[in-house]
């Protein structure tokens, strides 16, 4: 994936009631462990192959007859039981070619040792996956949008909290400056590709561990595009007692407050009083519904 950041820019928080009263009093926002999104898929659809393992013999035959004709000598590691078997392939290639048959019999035990490793680099990324990776990253989401009204109706409760107005800052390196876009896919991604797998058993490239937490640290269903969603990591707590991190919001991030338009009166003075006293720089905004459209406009307080 490649390197998107956002530039000095309002990325737009939604949060209940509760919450905003929260964030307000401690002048702090909370990343979470994944385990506690209300999305179980995100980041936790599992870490599953895209093809059969049993075909990947005749694939590595497949293969290794390609690197045998190429007419550049492929980078292998030498060392590497597989880098070896695909030198001494283009060694016999120019007078005995490649008998497939004969290939596939030498290489059975050797595939058959293979096949076990691969399921066995799979559990040990999976234990990895659940038991540390998980309960120790923090993520924090924001939107881009301030005026989403299913995210209004899914985390603001019903229209009655507030949406924060938070700032990408760049030149003063705030955490939301190295925020990246969620990007909405039909499919989880793979634990690796065929391709992957195919260049890493003949020791032409080495599995990549942080492409693949990568890869799937951004990505969520098709269903929740909608949000247009930004994420910023934390990182890893080792040995984490909660699921959760508390860091503290600083003044020059926090920007506007936009009040529901079904907020109760009571949280509408207590947002105001604290915003003014503790963030005496932020506006604030009530939000009422359009008589002619279905959206909100508002009006600063």
């Amino acid at each position: 994936m490649s390197e998107i950041y956002p530039g000095k820019r309002s990325f737009f928080k939604y949060a209940s009631p509760e919450t905003v009263l929260a964030v307000l009093r401690s002048r702090m926002v909370r990343y979470s462990s994944p385990l506690t999104f209300n999305d179980p898929f995100d980041l936790q659809s599992g870490l599953h192959f895209d093809f059969d393992i049993d075909a990947l013999h005749v694939k590595i035959l497949d293969k290794l007859e390609e690197l045998a004709a190429a007419s550049e000598e492929p980078l292998v590691d030498k060392n590497n039981h597989w880098g070896k078997v695909v030198i001494a392939v283009r060694e016999k290639y120019p007078t005995h070619g490649f008998p497939r048959e004969r290939w596939m019999q030498i290489t059975a035990p050797v595939f058959a040792e293979l096949v076990r490793e691969i399921k066995s680099t799979q559990q040990g990324y999976q234990e990895y996956w659940w038991k540390t990776l998980l309960p120790g990253i923090r993520v924090f989401c924001v939107s881009e949008e301030r005026d989403n009204l299913l995210m209004w109706a899914h985390y603001a409760k019903d229209h009655t909290g507030a949406v924060f107005e938070f700032l990408s800052l760049p030149d003063e390196d705030n955490p939301l400056s190295v925020a990246k876009p969620v990007v909405y896919v039909d499919q989880p991604p793979p634990f690796f590709t065929e391709i992957e797998w195919l260049d890493s058993i003949l020791s032409m490239r080495k599995l990549d561990r942080d492409k693949l937490y990568k890869r799937y640290a951004y990505i969520k269903s098709r269903h929740w595009q909608y949000e247009r969603e930004w994420r910023v990591w934390y990182p890893l707590i080792p040995a984490p007692d909660t699921l959760h991190e508390d860091l503290s919001i600083r003044p020059s991030e926090f920007s506007a407050i936009y009040i529901g338009c079904r907020a109760e009166p009571v949280f509408v003075d207590e947002v105001v009083s604290l915003a003014c006293s503790l963030f005496p720089h932020v506006r604030i905004y009530r939000a009422r519904k359009s008589e002619t459209v279905y959206a909100l406009e508002y009006t600063e307080i």
